[in-house]
């Protein structure tokens, strides 16, 4: 796999040049990873590239391109580079850069959208872990567990409740 971080920054030629690295040239137009293996590139904020002044970014029209028509073009020859054994994979900062993508990339995608769990799960995750360890101790300290999680939790939401999110707003 290859890990991308997209930001406000981020132009098109440098992100075909970081897609390119980990590619071979296979025969005539054909390019791949090497051998027989498929690479998985993880696009991190996939939101946050600079719009144009016609509202397109153009990183995800190059993503959507390869995504739609399985290639992209030589920047240099200005011939089709067909690309194979790749996917992607991609997240959105829902706290900045734009708030929605060309739906025309976004059809590509299964797109999933996770929430923080409550506090139940959340205490049955930790407790979970916690409990686990906590078995070598005494009978003592496994009581503590349960009151060490929901104290955490606590000041959990005290920061999130009092921090700001970005240093911006």
């Amino acid at each position: 796999s290859l890990p991308i971080a997209f930001n406000y920054f981020t132009d098109v030629i440098s992100f075909q040049k970081i897609l390119e690295s980990q590619l071979e040239k296979k025969a005539g137009i054909n390019f791949g990873p090497p051998g027989q293996n498929k690479l998985i590139y993880f696009v991190d904020d996939v939101n946050m590239p600079k719009l144009d002044p016609y509202e397109t970014a153009m990183p995800i029209s190059l993503l959507r391109q390869h995504l739609g028509w399985g290639h992209w073009y030589d920047r240099a020859k200005l011939s089709q580079k067909n690309i194979h054994n790749t996917q992607y994979l991609s997240c959105m900062n829902p706290t900045a850069g734009a708030f929605v993508i060309n739906p025309r990339l976004q059809r590509l995608f299964m797109t999933l959208a996770v929430e923080f769990p409550g506090q139940d799960s959340l205490m049955k995750i930790y407790g979970t872990f916690l409990m686990g360890h906590l078995k070598q101790f005494s009978e003592e300290c496994q009581e503590l567990g349960t009151k060490i999680i929901q104290g955490s939790l606590a000041n959990h939401d005290k920061v999130v409740s009092t921090f700001r999110k970005t240093a911006v707003n």
